[in-house]
């Protein structure tokens, strides 16, 4: 029982890691269940791993010197990667999902193995960074500091809050797209919106803990429910 009592103590070395992850265990599952229900569950795999690339990608800049040395960490720069590439990637799904040409199931297959092949390549391009790249891909949630902390319950916070604020909208035009536009019109302002909080969940989480652990949390508790 004591030992229990001390990991919940804010002066123990992993009480961040602790509280980190139980911030992403609550937040990532919200987005998994609109994920479950649009039937686009390999979008929870294919954004982690494009953000994985994205990662591998600025690492690889940041080696070649076109990207100058930042001194906040390893972190802030894998965050510019994953955010670029996240929405970059999610942008281009959107726009073929739109033009309605191939199967969803296909588009995503193909950007996983893209973006699989892209992480490999720029980690060969950049061999001098290839352990900071692992450490980072692999999740290091362990490792989250203080102020990350701050970050991620700041941002993961403010997602929740949204989500529970338009939580009908949401459900509606995740369980019956048909009905949603029925009702209330085309919604794709609602597309944007669940699809920009989902990538900002994902690239900041990817950064935290890795696309693994992330993964896990955005799809199995809700294939439990």
């Amino acid at each position: 029982m004591n030992g229990f009592f001390t990991l919940l103590n804010p002066s123990y070395l992993l009480f961040p890691a602790l509280v980190g992850t139980l911030i992403m265990g609550f937040v990532c599952p919200l987005i998994g269940s609109y994920l479950v229900l649009r039937r686009t569950i390999f979008l929870g795999l294919t954004l982690p791993e494009i953000a994985a690339a994205g990662v591998s990608f600025t690492f690889w800049l940041q080696q070649t010197g076109i990207l100058p040395e930042f001194a906040q960490g390893e972190r802030s720069i894998g965050m510019i990667g994953t955010l670029l590439f996240t929405f970059l990637g999610m942008g281009l799904l959107g726009y073929l999902e739109q033009r309605g040409k191939g199967l969803a199931e296909g588009r995503l297959a193909a950007a996983y193995a893209f973006a699989g092949a892209v992480t490999i390549l720029f980690m060969v391009f950049n061999p001098a960074g290839q352990i900071d790249v692992l450490n980072l891909l692999k999740g290091e949630v362990i490792a989250l500091s203080r102020g990350e902390l701050k970050l991620l319950a700041v941002v993961f916070g403010l997602v929740s809050i949204v989500m529970l604020i338009y939580r009908r909208e949401f459900l509606l035009i995740s369980f019956d797209r048909d009905l949603a536009f029925l009702l209330k019109g085309r919604q794709m302002i609602w597309d944007i919106l669940l699809y920009l909080l989902a990538g900002i969940v994902i690239a900041l989480g990817v950064i935290m803990a890795g696309p693994l652990l992330i993964f896990g949390f955005l799809v199995l508790p809700a294939l439990a429910a």
